[in-house]
């Protein structure tokens, strides 16, 4: 969960948060995404099956109910869990957000490669996971676009794309844990301090950090 280094503060509009860092003393606001986008209760529970996957004594249990979940849901959501932790990322270290999804590139256990060929297919799949994370913290159509397709073509890209994309925020979420930033609670901790809007989304979810 977040931790004491933290504090949720709720602002003048419903569907955003600040999210303040009484570390670097600084502070991020947060918007709550479209619920017909991306609800609520999906991003909670894909938060939730994100770390039951991590954990080896959950990761069969975590499988399994992949199997149930629509890829393209999952994905959407890892994705903008990915820009927000970049944001929380920014916050503390002074990093910007899109550098930090740019330099994502696991290189742990899991990177089993033999060949030349096996080299380009995992680079193929984290620029498309990249691809996504951006997405989600601009918001630019034309990245949107990109993912979707990056998501869609070939048509089984998308499950593939599900556990390439956990492997990912595993890494991110213990990189983010050296620096004392919890990652699990972030997601979940956006959606209990907001509520939806009651019609279009005014303004991105993510914009950079500001001095308290």
């Amino acid at each position: 969960m977040i931790g004491e280094a933290h504090r949720w503060v709720p602002t003048a509009e419903d569907d955003m948060v600040e999210l303040q860092d009484l570390v670097s003393e600084r502070g991020v606001q947060i918007v709550r995404p479209d619920e017909e986008e991306l609800p609520g209760d999906v991003i909670t529970e894909v938060e939730d099956l994100v770390f039951r996957w991590a954990n080896l004594n959950t990761q069969d249990e975590a499988e399994a109910e992949l199997d149930e979940w629509e890829p393209v849901d999952v994905l959407l959501a890892m994705s903008w869990m990915c820009a927000l932790w970049a944001v929380v990322c920014e916050t503390r270290l002074g990093k910007p957000a899109d550098a930090i999804v740019h330099d994502l590139d696991y290189r742990g256990g899991w990177r089993r490669l033999h060949n030349i060929e096996e080299e380009r297919l995992w680079e193929g799949l984290t620029e498309r996971m990249r691809l996504g994370a951006m997405a989600a913290l601009t918001e630019d159509p034309r990245a949107v676009a990109a993912y979707r397709e990056a998501y869609s073509d070939p048509p089984d890209i998308a499950e593939i794309l599900v556990r390439h994309t956990l492997i990912h925020l595993d890494a991110l979420s213990q990189d983010m844990q050296l620096h004392d930033l919890p990652a699990r609670g972030l997601a979940a901790g956006v959606i209990a301090n907001t509520r939806p809007g009651s019609g279009p989304r005014r303004r991105l979810c993510f914009r950079p950090s500001h001095p308290l």
